[in-house]
């Protein structure tokens, strides 16, 4: 049970069963209530239980006096009249809520614990894999997908941490959803899409091939059409959309490179994902630099040094002092 219907049967409903709620929050419940014919049973169950607790309340209150009546001390009769109604209260505030827990049990079945399931990749490694509904998923370099053994409840619900081409099966009832640790995500039904979402990276970007993509982020929601790629910068919280065919972005599952008119901090970011190095660039003089082509098995030397051939780029890599990095440095000067 989501935690949105949990605070509307623990705290709204009872209140609105006394009458004490304002319009929206009347408004609110009676929404609620018409979403399903479990949430009217419900609904009428606390009901009742508030319509037998006013019946014995005033049936109580009339034996009471009738009892009372025969006792002579006024005083005694008060006092005894008091904590009879105080008791009946106590009980009330204890006996309601327990009830309520009770139909949240019974009404609504506990859902039960699903396992997770995590793939990871090593750097320089990909790999493909097939998520329970049919989803296919192709997993780029030091990434990690993490997903239930079996989609429950209204959504398809995945982790992301890296990048991850998908081709989502299509279910208009159940939304695909894709997380990621920057308060940023995608809903889709049946689309595929490539999403990259790299800790040691501070954008999110998300490329569509076909279908339909809601980019969810502390900016809002922003609806993606084929054939372009929104960048959410997680520093600045802004979406910039681009127009692409896509090729250049996902051509990584082919083992490929392909850069069309590539800026030149943009082909670093893709030789940093595919090679698993850090570039250090001590000459700004490249950054207004575009490059284009196409690499297959090449080896980082030999891509940099068609740089240094085209546009005079200079490179070396730099010697570690730690030798236990993980990563190469490669100055560019």
């Amino acid at each position: 049970m989501s935690e949105k219907n949990i605070d509307i049967v623990e705290e709204l409903l009872p209140r609105y069963c006394e009458g004490n709620v304002s319009a929206e929050e009347r408004e609110k419940v009676e929404k609620w209530i018409r979403q399903s014919e479990e949430h009217y049973k419900i609904a009428r169950q606390i009901q009742l239980i508030y319509l037998a607790s006013d019946t014995i309340s005033v049936m109580d209150r009339v034996n009471t006096d009738n009892a009372l009546s025969k006792v002579d001390n006024r005083i005694f009769r008060s006092q005894l009249k008091a904590l009879f109604i105080w008791g009946q209260r106590v009980a009330a505030i204890l006996f309601i809520p327990l009830l309520v827990a009770y139909l949240l049990q019974v009404l609504i079945p506990e859902k039960q614990d699903i396992r997770m399931l995590e793939v990871r990749t090593n750097p320089g490694m990909t790999t493909s894999l097939t998520l329970p509904d049919g989803t296919k998923v192709n997993l780029n370099s030091e990434s990690s997908l993490v997903y239930p053994e079996s989609f429950e409840g209204e959504f398809r619900s995945v982790r992301l941490e890296g990048e991850a081409f998908f081709e989502v099966v299509k279910n208009p009832e159940k939304r695909f959803v894709v997380t990621t640790p920057y308060n940023a995500s995608v809903e889709v039904w049946g689309t595929s899409f490539n999403m990259e979402a790299f800790k040691w990276d501070s954008i999110v970007s998300t490329t569509l091939i076909s279908g339909k993509v809601a980019f969810i982020s502390k900016s809002g929601q922003v609806d993606i059409k084929p054939g372009e790629k929104l960048v959410y910068n997680i520093q600045t919280n802004r979406s910039d959309i681009y127009q692409t065919s896509g090729e250049a972005e996902i051509s990584w599952k082919d083992g490929m490179i392909i850069f069309k008119k590539t800026p030149f901090e943009e082909a670093l970011r893709m030789l940093t994902k595919r090679f698993n190095v850090d570039f250090v660039v001590s000459n700004n003089k490249y950054v207004k630099d575009f490059f284009t082509g196409s690499f297959t098995n090449h080896r980082l030397e030999q891509i940099l040094d068609i740089f240094n051939a085209s546009s005079g780029i200079k490179w070396r890599y730099i010697p570690s002092e730690n030798k236990l990095d993980r990563k190469s440095k490669v100055e560019i000067y």
